[in-house]
């Protein structure tokens, strides 16, 4: 096992290797055209510019719905595999830059967030300009489904949920499905100030009874809180992926974010909590240092320091802050997403797009049931529970805006204080029943089949079985789809194409 996990560390570990500077050029430019893939140098304004890989675009017209692939990780483009899943289906690949994998013999950088941000926008738009069905206002626009792993995981449902639009004719592209796997869609859950770092609150353990005094005398031993392996490895480098912590906290780069507000502060670095860094209480003569300061005359005494009164208040303030923040973190609060701005009726309207996130468990984590209870103990912070909660989030959003007497995407989608509160509450495992918060008597009813199928349809998970024994006797560590992902992955796309295009339902859904 150690020799398999150091030889997992070796594959996954980032060097901070940078891409090589491309000269710009305001034409694009065929590199090479082979096995039916080209790949096209699409500028970036001036920042360089990116590669968008071709597969299969000669073999199809506009008509036929098209996959967008962003990698696991930035590389060079003749290095990224394309899922067997996809080899069927017009595929365009955006190879954006971040930091480079070891052996990445590229130089360009330092590249931080948010670099890949605007190489998926300038690639996105390539894509739309030149393989999209047009403008033509007799045409519909094109469908695409994006499909991305790790970090291309996160950059895959940053495009998705801003660009997922319900068809209208005119526009060239629409983005009808999402496939993400592995991903991490809440950056700030790794900074050790997040709630889901705090221990478990006392008033659980006094409702062990017996145990109660136990565990004061005895108490318990700390668990473990995050996924190891490549889960732990992109939390170590995130200064080289983000720079400064506050780009944690941009919904492209931690998608849940579009959802609800932070409920930890922006840090100054990514490592050292509050408390390391805050006194437990404010100095004792603090108010008399405020009002020593507040009447000092402006013109200070020959023998005084002048920088000292200043830094004094400085280092009073930020005292003061640090207090502040330990005292009252934020709230998570919900926000509406998709924006009601985006539901006119003038304009196309942006909605919550059908996706699948997959998500592996670590082979040496197993799930434990106690001997008393069914409960099971998991990981706080994991490739499933950020699967778990980025689902938990979307299904919340299409119930309520979508589906609880608000409308369909964005009409009459008015919140009054008689459908306030109306929603499943689906966050991570929504239930079959609900309360009718305008019954009196607080009784539940059944789950509506249809809203139910509906959800189901909309957002669904699968976790993926530990398969890294298996991948190692292949020759080596992949980062890609297994062959029972692909599967899952290449019926779920079809059926949702079957929907979008065979059936004999309305399209604008």
């Amino acid at each position: 096992m150690l020799r398999h996990m150091d030889r997992m560390s070796r594959w996954l570990r980032f060097s901070r290797g940078w891409l090589v500077a491309q000269a710009w050029n305001p034409r694009l430019r065929l590199l090479s055209t082979r096995s039916s893939v080209e790949h096209v140098r699409v500028p970036c304004a001036s920042s360089g510019d990116i590669t968008v890989s071709l597969y299969n675009i000669a073999k199809h017209n506009s008509t036929i719905p098209l996959i967008i692939f962003i990698p696991p990780f930035s590389q060079p483009a003749e290095q990224t595999p394309l899922p067997s899943c996809f080899q069927d289906y017009p595929t365009a690949v955006i190879n954006y830059r971040w930091l480079a994998l070891e052996g990445d013999d590229r130089r360009e950088g330092p590249l931080y967030w948010p670099t890949p941000l605007h190489d998926i926008s300038f690639g996105y738009s390539w894509i739309k300009d030149n393989l999209g069905a047009g403008t033509d206002v007799s045409t519909t626009p094109r469908a695409a489904y994006v499909h991305g792993s790790y970090l291309g995981a996160t950059l895959a449902a940053a495009l998705a949920l801003t660009e997922s639009y319900v068809p209208v004719t005119g526009h060239s592209m629409t983005i009808r499905g999402l496939i993400a796997q592995n991903g991490i869609y809440n950056w700030t859950m790794f900074l050790p100030d997040h709630p889901i770092h705090a221990p478990k609150p006392m008033i659980r353990r006094k409702k062990q009874g017996l145990l109660s005094q136990f565990l004061r005398e005895h108490p318990e031993r700390p668990t473990t809180v995050e996924e190891e392996g490549i889960f732990t490895d992109l939390k170590h480098q995130m200064p080289a992926l983000f720079s400064t912590p506050d780009n944690l906290f941009d919904p492209f780069a931690s998608p849940c974010l579009f959802f609800h507000s932070p409920n930890v502060h922006v840090p100054d670095d990514f490592t050292t909590p509050l408390t390391a860094t805050a006194t437990s209480s404010l100095p004792s003569n603090f108010m008399s240092a405020v009002d020593a300061l507040a009447n000092h005359s402006s013109s200070p005494s020959s023998d005084s320091d002048p920088n000292s009164e200043s830094e004094s208040a400085e280092d009073l303030l930020e005292s003061a802050t640090l207090r502040a923040k330990l005292l009252k973190p934020p709230r998570k609060g919900y926000l509406t997403y998709p924006p009601l701005s985006f539901s006119s009726n003038t304009g196309p309207v942006l909605r919550i797009p059908p996706t699948l996130l997959l998500y592996s468990t670590p082979q040496h984590h197993n799930l434990t049931r106690s001997s008393s209870s069914s409960r099971q103990t998991a990981l706080r912070n994991s490739f499933a529970a950020q699967a778990r909660e980025l689902a938990g989030l979307m299904l919340r959003s299409v119930d309520m805006y979508e589906l609880s007497g608000h409308g369909r995407y964005g009409r009459g989608r008015e919140r009054d204080n008689r459908h306030k509160g109306t929603a499943l509450q689906v966050e991570e495992e929504w239930g079959q029943v609900v309360e009718d918060p305008d019954d009196d008597g607080g009784r539940k009813m059944k789950v509506d089949w249809e809203r139910r199928r509906e959800l189901e349809r909309r957002v669904q998970t699968f976790e993926i079985s530990p398969s890294q024994q298996a991948q190692e006797e292949r020759g080596g560590l992949r980062l890609g789809l297994d062959d029972r992902a692909e599967e899952v992955v290449r019926e779920w796309l079809s059926e949702r194409i079957e929907e979008d295009f065979g059936g004999d339902g309305d399209d604008s859904v």
